[in-house]
């Protein structure tokens, strides 16, 4: 099994792997740095825009690497709505068939100062933000926002994870395929 990652990011690689060798054993994989690229947000400010960075480091990925046999992309993002302040995520997977599942979404509170502070310099990271606040060094390539605020109960890599599998679920669940070809005669 062939994948091609869109990051750098030792957290994500790893829920990558892991998520996928629950499913596959013999796992080859390719990573690569697309923070050049414009496309990819470096800080995504809304639901849309992390989820459009997710979609578009997939048509990046998908340029850059030969034949695999699946793309991933992974994008953390901030967001506000009339509820307040939060953290969001998204997964991107597109199989070699060219179908692509989208799982994510979820919501985590955050401080609206935070948040202030992310709009007012779009040079930086949540990450450089939560480690200035919290004194951790590099927090986005460890726990992350996630795994501060909830004393690592849960983790960036964790979420990251669950967020891969669910992805997944077109292209591994036999449930999911025999219902998906019912519907489709």
């Amino acid at each position: 099994m062939k994948i091609a990652i869109g990051t750098k990011n030792p957290v994500k690689i790893k829920a990558t792997i892991e998520a996928f060798q629950q499913y596959y054993d013999d796992l080859e994989y390719k990573t690569f740095n697309l923070s050049k690229y414009s496309s990819v947000l470096k800080q995504p400010m809304s639901i849309n825009e992390t989820l459009d960075s997710a979609l578009k480091r997939i048509e990046i990925i998908e340029k850059k690497s030969k034949k695999v046999d699946y793309y991933v992309a992974l994008e953390g993002g901030v967001g506000i709505d009339s509820l307040g302040f939060f953290l969001t995520g998204y997964v991107a997977i597109k199989s070699i068939s060219g179908e692509i599942s989208v799982s994510g979404g979820y919501r985590m509170p955050l401080p609206k100062k935070i948040f202030d502070e992310l709009q007012k310099n779009k040079e930086i990271e949540l990450g450089d933000i939560i480690d200035k606040y919290s004194g951790t060094k590099n927090s986005k390539q460890k726990d992350g926002a996630i795994g501060l605020f909830t004393s690592g109960k849960l983790t960036r890599k964790e979420t990251f994870k669950q967020m891969i599998i669910l992805a997944l679920v077109p292209f591994t669940s036999p449930v999911y395929s025999r219902i998906e070809n019912k519907e489709k005669n």
